[in-house]
């Protein structure tokens, strides 16, 4: 094993991670005063269920929230936190699954890797700091670089850009609208789902959204920060409408843009979108979605879904 040195630096990958019940989570305890114990996954050898980057949180009662190994080393974490609150001090730990899974832990998790942590008390009277930082950069809109000191042993410091969650827009309210924003919530993606009728936005169960409003296919640009977007997708079922979006996205610089119906729709709608055509083949994906098989909303849905995500992790 390699000689640690004093600081590492590491980036928090958050699409492979939904911070929102993390933040839930955190608010809970931070609202009663309560200390918890932050433990971050710094290192990873082999195969390993989560990579560096990943996160959980232990109250004091030992309760936690975010999954490190698919629950085989949570148990031991929990207990390692107790003892990080009563001492007030940071402690690393390293996991050697390959040679202590069935000697050490006799679960047969399947995973022969070797993951490197660190447990830090995170307090009131410090200002729940480093994770309030994190907190803010994951409610917010921009990645930022931020150091946590560590002082445990063999690390003095760790430097992670923390990455906010993606944002993704939905252009179009109808029913299959729905499963689209709910599955991507559960990834912790933020969607903002926008329609021009003004019944759609009524009718529609977005609460999972971070906004559903009633915007004129025109004064899309006008109306949203387009350059906030990582992904969108087109699904209004009118086609003037999705290209008139079309028309705007292609001023963009959103890097997937899904399209709700057959290839000869998108075909059709290229053509009459002329110059800006050629500003969006590489993006446009119509049909949108992987094929995945099934039929019906909550399928289509979840191929639109794995999409994005596909893209999103390809960069």
């Amino acid at each position: 094993m390699p000689e640690l040195c004093a600081q590492h630096e590491y980036l928090f990958i958050i699409g492979v991670m939904n911070p929102t019940k993390l933040l839930q989570f955190f608010d809970a305890r931070k609202e009663r005063e309560e200390s918890l114990v932050l433990v971050t996954v710094f290192e990873t050898e082999g195969s390993t269920y989560s990579k560096p980057g990943a996160q959980m949180l232990v109250d004091q009662n030992g309760v936690f929230r975010g999954m490190l190994s698919g629950g085989c080393l949570e148990g031991d974490l929990a207990v390692r936190a107790q003892q990080v609150l009563e001492s007030g001090h940071a402690q690393s730990v390293t996991y050697d699954l390959g040679r202590d899974d069935d000697e050490l832990w006799g679960m047969g998790v399947g995973c022969d890797g070797l993951m490197r942590m660190v447990l830090q008390p995170i307090r009131p009277q410090d200002g729940y700091k480093p994770f309030v930082d994190i907190a803010d950069i994951w409610r917010g809109d921009t990645a930022r670089k931020i150091s946590i000191e560590v002082n445990a042993e063999g690390v003095d410091e760790i430097v992670v850009l923390v990455e906010p969650p993606p944002q993704i827009l939905v252009l179009g309210a109808g029913l299959d609208a729905e499963p689209v924003v709910r599955f991507a919530a559960e990834l912790g993606w933020r969607c903002t789902v926008t329609d021009h009728r003004q019944a759609y936005v009524d009718t529609g169960d977005f609460d999972a959204a971070v906004a559903c409003r009633c915007v004129p296919v025109g004064e899309l640009d006008a109306t949203l920060d387009l350059s906030s977007f990582d992904a969108a997708v087109v699904m209004s079922h009118h086609l003037v409408s999705d290209r008139g979006y079309l028309q705007q996205l292609a001023d963009t610089d959103i890097g997937s843009i899904g399209l709700l119906g057959p290839a000869r729709r998108r075909e059709r709608l290229l053509a009459d979108l002329g110059t800006s055509a050629e500003k969006l083949r590489s993006r446009l994906y119509g049909p949108a979605g992987l094929d995945l098989g099934g039929r019906g909303p909550a399928p289509i849905a979840l191929s639109i879904v794995a999409q994005i995500q596909e893209k999103l992790a390809a960069g």
